[in-house]
Formats: structure tokens, sequence, C-alpha cells
């Protein structure tokens, strides 16, 4: 099919028959870079074609452009451009799909070697005009029905049904930037006019002055003034100008970022072209939250500036395809996110430009699913599907983005994906706490094997015997009946203890349901300074209705720090229960001991700020899900890195 550029007739031919099928609309005004007869260069992964026919499509809402590519070897494709993005689509064999009709935003569709894909889009369009070569007979005016789809890899497919329910053509393509075109001729978006629509404008209700910050793109306004919805009329003698869609005497609310700002978000220069109020119902409440249409202007996308009690959000589209189940949880650029609630969402309330005709009453079911900071959004509506990912801002940040001069609310609670705020702390208290456990560690055994502990006293001694007789083993005998008291005080020889220090006391007894306690004085012989300090073994054993049972310990360990070196003697006085008391008891003094408990103890004392980090975090945690789906859910269940 061709389009006359002088009368707009469009001829089909077939064969060498021609046909003339009807007057093609004007053009409806875009921004579009391109023009018939422009070029592309061969670059890498692009191979050189030139811009030999377009169509305008419209679904109603929206009109787009969709270039007919005629490349070097004869064959064709398309260059799509919707929302200041560009889609090279090529024609591929058809696979075996489900007609039209079964087709459902968000389906994914196993399309064999071409890999799976999701609906993202499924309507009903209008071939609106048209000009230039055409490689099919489409009448102008008449409808088709598509779907497109979104691939794992990034790819993007159409299907198209044509004006029946099955399957007329199948294009398979990949999102590309201009300049990565190398189309000579084609006008950067810093220099390009926007289209006919007038910069300005009345409204039609209160007769208030708007002035459009993206007049190519608006479908819809909010007056600012009476908050009258107004829309863009698309076809007809009033074409391009706006019509009242619904009538109100006020704005319904005040937002925080005032309209038509520019500022700097994230190394991305946007404007604020509209607000919108949503809200959804929860267990009989109902909660609000505003979204901030924005749009960059070195690309001209459409991004998304979110705030919820304080809130904020920066929010880009991602492709649908990209996003992968994985359980209760989605899976992104190799990150897990985790499923926090899902609801219906409403349109409250609008003000400002919008690219598509916004209406109070429009419900999306939207799903979302957090790795703070991050958030990923999955909107169904009647036909679309789309995914978006959100990165938490400090509200000081949009402050200073859009040079905001009245502070902006302080946040309320904790957000869906708001970042622990003390997580650098943390970090800086686990990794004191990780040094400090480590030169612990290091001088404990550095001590230990410099140092090693030696054996000062070491003696068995009885209770039945005459401790001057230094038995070698505990004694059994007759004279195990003796009781006198003075008989049982020890006092040993003198003996050296090389270096100051831990001194180490242990004491081992073979007591069987009674008990030793002996006083034991280490007495430093030239001044006579002494340090006592008790040692007992208490072993108790049975059996209570059937069950057996034990309590005490046989042996017994007493730490003396800071003990100088120098000659000791020790003096042990025993006490026993009488006519139960063991054969004898062994005494050992080590001098040069580390005392391990208290490595352990230093060690726990390490821990007690991380651990305390830890509630912090658990509790943040536990008031985040309060807010979810999950109000039980632990702070495992966030799916967060910390």
């Amino acid at each position: 099919m061709s389009v006359c550029p002088h009368c707009r007739a469009a001829v089909a031919r077939k064969g060498v028959d021609l046909e003339a099928i009807g007057q093609v609309a004007e053009l409806v005004a875009t921004s579009s870079p391109f023009k018939l007869g422009l070029a592309a260069k061969p670059k890498k992964g692009i191979r050189p074609f030139t811009f030999v026919g377009r169509l305008q499509l419209s679904t109603g809402e929206g009109t787009w452009d969709e270039w007919h590519l005629a490349f070097a070897d004869g064959s064709h494709g398309w260059l799509a451009e919707a929302q200041g993005e560009f889609f090279l689509m090529l024609p591929v064999k058809p696979p075996e799909v489900p007609e039209f009709a079964q087709i459902q935003p968000a389906m994914r569709l196993d399309l064999g070697a071409y890999g799976v894909f999701v609906v993202v889009d499924r309507r009903q369009a209008l071939y609106a005009s048209a000009e230039g070569e055409l490689p099919f007979r489409s009448p102008p005016g008449s409808v088709f029905m598509y779907a497109d789809l979104s691939g794992a890899d990034g790819s993007l497919a159409t299907l198209d049904y044509g004006d029946d329910p099955g399957l007329d053509a199948f294009y398979v393509g990949r999102k590309v930037d201009l300049e990565n075109l190398n189309v000579e001729g084609a006008i950067g978006w810093d220099q390009r006019t926007t289209a006919a629509k007038s910069a300005s404008l009345n409204c039609p209700s209160c007769g208030g002055s708007l002035t459009l910050k993206d007049p190519a793109g608006t479908k819809s306004i909010a007056c600012t003034y009476c908050g009258s919805i107004l829309w863009s009329k698309e076809s007809g003698p009033n074409a391009g100008k706006f019509g009242v869609l619904e009538k109100l005497a006020e704005p319904p609310f005040v937002p925080d970022v005032p309209l038509g700002s520019a500022g700097d978000l994230e190394g991305r220069k946007v404007v604020v072209l509209g607000a919108l109020r949503k809200a959804c119902q929860v267990d009989e409440t109902w909660y609000y939250w505003k979204e901030y249409l924005l749009k960059e202007g070195a690309t001209e996308a459409y991004l998304w500036l979110v705030e919820s009690n304080g809130h904020w959000s920066f929010v880009v589209p991602v492709a649908a395809g990209t996003v992968s189940a994985a359980g209760n949880a989605v899976v992104y650029g190799g990150k897990k996110y985790k499923h926090f609630q899902k609801a219906e969402a409403v349109v409250e309330a609008v003000l400002g430009e919008f690219y598509w005709q916004v209406r109070r009453g429009e419900t999306t079911t939207a799903s979302d699913y957090v790795a703070p900071p991050r958030i990923l959004s999955e909107e169904i509506s009647g036909n679309e599907a789309t995914w978006s990912e959100g990165t938490y801002l400090q509200k000081e940040a949009v402050e200073q983005a859009f040079a905001i001069q009245t502070p902006l609310p302080s946040p309320e609670g904790v957000g869906a994906n708001q970042p622990w705020p003390r997580a650098e702390e943390a970090k800086g208290v686990r990794r004191i706490a990780g040094i400090m456990a480590l030169v612990t560690t290091l001088l404990f055994v550095g001590f230990t094997v410099a140092f090693p502990r030696s054996i000062v006293f070491d003696r068995d001694l009885s209770l039945v015997d005459s401790p001057n007789s230094s038995p070698s083993a505990w004694s059994t005998g007759a004279d195990a009946k003796t009781d006198k008291a003075e008989d049982r005080i020890f006092l040993s020889e003198p003996f050296e203890i090389p270096r100051s220090g831990n001194v180490e006391a242990h004491l081992d007894a073979p007591t069987d349901n009674t008990w030793v306690a002996v006083g034991v004085d280490l007495i430093e012989e030239t001044t006579g300074e002494s340090h006592s300090f008790g040692l007992v073994s208490d072993y108790y054993h049975g059996v209570d209705d059937g069950e057996s049972w034990s309590e005490g310990a046989r042996h017994r360990n007493v730490y003396l720090s800071r003990v100088p070196k120098g000659r000791y003697v020790l003096r042990l006085e025993p006490e026993f229960e009488q006519g139960k008391a063991p054969p004898g008891y062994h005494v050992t003094l080590r001098s040069g001991v580390t005392h391990f408990g208290r490595f352990v103890l230093v060690l726990f004392l390490l821990t007690l700020g991380p651990l305390a980090m830890g509630l912090s975090y658990v509790r943040f945690e536990s008031r985040r899900w309060a807010e979810s789906d999950y109000e039980s859910s632990s702070s495992e269940s966030s799916g967060s890195d910390e």
C-alpha cells in the first residue's frame, strides 16, 4: 500500500492491479526524530535500512508511530516509538499461540524456540493515519487486534491478530537507543521541536491558563485551578483540542512536589508532569499514597516518584519478561524480592498532565515485592500488565532535587522498602567487634604459647593417715577411723612461683554422696602476704521415682590473678562430713595459667554490641512486615541483604 503525499489517497497494489482504498487522515503531529527517506548507516548489531513508510496507530487513548523499514537485502522491518523509547522489530515465522480472546495480561507463553514471553499489553487498535509505502493493505480506519510480549532476555515480541481471532503475523525485536541506530538526519532530543499542539491553553471549565510541559505526549489534564479532568480529542474537526471529561469545583489536593518543577533525581534530569492520589482498602481501613509522573528530558521516558507516609521512592519501568517467579517471591536482576502485599489500587484524585486518559476511579491490581532499599511492583489492569522498580529516597534528597524550600513531612512508621537506618552503624560495630575479638584471640594464643604454664605444687593428701606420712595414693585401712583435725592440716615445703601472673588451684577428691572443703592459704615466704581461698569437691547421685540424678562435681578449679613471682608455702586445712570422708584428696597449683573462662567472657562481651544491633534490626523488620500481608513474618521474610 502507498499513500499519496499530495492528496492523502491510499492505493493498494496486488500484482499489477491498483485499488484506491480511501482517503488517509492527516498525520497527528508527534515529536518523532525521523522522516521518510532517512537512512541508517551500518553499525555493530544494526543492518543499514531506509525509512520508507509510517503507520500511526491509536487505541483511542493515545497515538504512536511505527516506521516501515526497508533493508538493503530486500527484507523489511518496523521501528516503533512509544513514550520516548524505540523498538526495532522484525517479522519471523509465527508460532503456535492461543486465539486473541484467550490472551490475558501477565499470561506466560512458551513460544518454543523463541523462548518464554509475558503478555504485557492486549488491545484493539485503529489504523489512524499513514504515509509512504507499507507492506500490507491497511484501509484507513480499520481495526486490528494485537498483543505485546516481553521476553526473559529483554527481547520484545508482537502477536498481530489482524481483524480475526487467528494470528496473522509475529514480530520479534528489542529496545534500541536513538544514537545506536546511526540514522543520518535524525533530530536529537535536545533539538527536537514538539509538534503542533500548543504548549499552553485555557481550561474549558474554569478558564484558567494551563502550561503544558509535555504538549506532544499529554492525553489528559487535571486542571490545577478547578480540578476538572480534560482529555485530548484525537479525531474529528476538534482533533488536538481538549474537552471536559469530568468537571470539578476545586483541586482535590495540594502536591508536596509542585507540578512543573524540574529536578535531578539519581542523575536523571526530570520534570514533574502530574500527580495521582491513590488508595486501597485493607481490613476496612483505607490507605493513601501519591504518585508523581515525571518525564526525563534526555530521553522523554516517563518515570515516577512515589510517596507514602513520608517515604519516597524513585520508580522506573522494567521489562516484565525479565522478572521470574520464585515461590512466594520474584527474581529480577539476580536479586530476590519477597512478596509484601497485594491490593486493588484506586485512582482517588488527579492533578496535572498524563500520557493516557486518566480517570478517577481507575483500578489496578497491584502486587509489591521488596528487597530494601528496592521495591518491585506489578500492576495489572484490564488490558495491560506492567512492572517497575523503585529505589528508596530520603526526603532530603527529594527536597534538594526539586529545590523545595518548605521541608517535606517526616516519615511515619517503616516504609515497605525503607532500608534499616542503622545499617552503616551496625557494620561499624561488627567491624570493631571483629577486630577486637581477633586481637583478643591472638593475645590469648600468644600468651599461652610464649608463657607455658608450669606445675609448682602437686600432691596427694590423705584424710585417714597423717599428712606428714606423704602418701603416694589414697589410703583405705584401719587407720581410716582417725578424726583429729590437727592431724589433717598440711603445711608444704617452700616452692617457687617462677613469674608473676595467674595461678590455677585444682582440687580432685573421690567424693560419693559426700563433700570435702579445703581451706587454702598461699603464703609468700618473705613478706608473709597470704592469698586465701577455698576448694570444694561434692558429688551426689541417686534414683528418684525410677529416674537417675546427679549433681555437684568431684573436681573444681579456682583462679588467682596477679600472683607475684617468689617463694611460697601452701597451707591446706580440709573439712568433711564425719563418717563419710573419702580416703584423700589431690591438690595441684599451676603457674602462668591463661584463664580460658575470662577469654570466653571477653568474647561474649564483644558480641553484645552486634547482638544489640541484631535485635534493633529484628524490631525494625517486625514493624515493616506488620504493614504487609504477613503480619507475623520474621525478619528473614523480608528478603533483606542485611
